[in-house]
């Protein structure tokens, strides 16, 4: 999928809409996670690509100027793209509700992200992360999408997701 095509698929998809994910745990049964066009930016690692701030370089990509493959030569740039393949793990999680479990912040060990939920699917070698954090508002917003080993998350403790309904 072409960089300006996947900003505008998550604009029509997810941009000015929440969705409230409720879970079995108690002290974290709803939560609200809203999305925005600038959550791209990190989420896709482009912060890695260019100094500018989200909203210019999700600009950028809209009126063309920004152009991945005019940053091969950048040391970052297969996260990058690594990155940008991941992408339909967000509709995976969101509109096909693709996963049952989550990882709340209590659970995780080491947690250098300050991430407060993380969604996580994979195989015995390697999985796919997308983290949120809490915002001082109490919403939920999508910080990173990655892949990781998947022995970092083999013995930590699993929260069921009972629902995904938008808002």
């Amino acid at each position: 999928m072409e960089l300006r095509d996947l900003v505008e698929d998550y604009r029509e998809k997810f941009v000015g809409k929440s969705c409230q994910v409720s879970t079995n745990y108690k002290n974290l049964s709803q939560i609200v996670v809203s999305f925005q066009t600038t959550d791209l930016h990190h989420l896709l690692g482009l912060h890695k690509l260019t100094n500018d701030y989200a909203s210019k370089t999700i600009e950028q990509i809209i009126v063309g100027t920004f152009i991945i493959e005019n940053f091969k030569g950048n040391s970052n740039f297969r996260e990058v793209k690594e990155r940008i393949s991941l992408y339909p793990f967000i509709i995976d999680i969101f509109i096909h509700q693709a996963t049952d479990y989550c990882v709340i912040r209590k659970d995780l060990s080491r947690n250098t992200m300050n991430l407060d939920l993380i969604f996580f699917e994979g195989n015995k070698r390697e999985v796919t992360v997308l983290g949120l954090r809490r915002s001082k508002e109490g919403i939920y917003r999508l910080v990173t999408l990655h892949r990781s080993l998947a022995k970092k998350y083999a013995r930590v403790r699993k929260t069921k997701i009972t629902q995904i309904k938008w808002l």
